[in-house]
């Protein structure tokens, strides 16, 4: 049986072209700065980033500069993915730019079909599966495991980026149904897409949206899922409001 562990998951962060300085950095920057500066008081196991880092695939050197100074600066473990805004197309920013310069703490997890990375320190192991094309017929989950791949020592992680819905009937992109979070083999699913703070559960998987830390797409709160992981009572989420609104 794995031990307690807790995670910091966040979101739609949407970094873009507008850096500014200390003292006057934009909401998006402020955002992930305090993410990562909640990841280090909280002293969290794992930070998982569930796509959108960026706001699009044109952020140009400043940016990229100030994404992995902050990546940087927290040693826990990072996994990321990307979203709809910083796709994996063929013009994706991430065909230049590597977020895993930032240290061998940060694992992206760029394959198109998905993949896994497996954290033995934590007892922890991620599959995550990001966007390459956010369209109709793109399933996030449409390459999760159908069991767990990994030890009963370890807790199982799912992460995507899309939005969820209670059937398939939706006009929206890269959909997530609650019978496919049932049939999932994760303990927990971490999601991003939405700028707005929800928890939902399904079968044995408890899956939320963080919200987004960027005032600039929630009006107002800075918000991110603090998640613990008990072996006793399994796996919970709080909200946490990372400024005062």
């Amino acid at each position: 049986m794995p031990s307690f562990r807790h995670v910091l998951h966040t979101s739609d962060v949407h970094l873009d072209n507008v850096i500014g300085p200390t003292g006057e950095e934009s909401p998006a920057q402020k955002g992930l700065m305090s993410v990562i500066d909640k990841s280090i008081e909280l002293e969290v196991d794992l930070l998982l980033i569930a796509g959108d880092l960026f706001d699009h695939n044109r952020v140009k050197s400043p940016c990229l500069e100030f994404a992995t100074e902050q990546l940087s600066r927290t040693s826990c473990p990072v996994v990321m993915i990307t979203g709809n805004h910083d796709c994996m197309a063929e013009y994706s920013i991430y065909h230049q730019y590597d977020p895993c310069d930032a240290g061998d703490h940060i694992y992206f997890i760029r394959d198109v079909a998905g993949g896994v990375v497996d954290l033995p320190d934590q007892q922890m192991t991620v599959w995550g599966n990001g966007i390459v094309d956010h369209h109709r017929g793109n399933k996030p989950l449409g390459n999760m495991p159908v069991s767990r791949t990994n030890d009963e020592d370890h807790w199982f992680i799912g992460m995507t980026h899309g939005f969820y819905v209670n059937d398939e009937d939706s006009i929206y992109s890269s959909l997530i149904t609650a019978d496919e979070i049932e049939a999932s083999p994760f303990d927990y699913l971490a999601l991003g897409h939405v700028h707005q703070y929800r928890t939902m559960s399904h079968g044995g998987t408890q899956a939320a949206y963080p919200g987004s830390p960027n005032v600039g797409h929630t009006g107002g709160a800075m918000t991110a899922a603090h998640v613990s992981f008990d072996p006793q009572s399994g796996v919970s989420v709080d909200q946490l409001v990372l400024n005062s609104v």
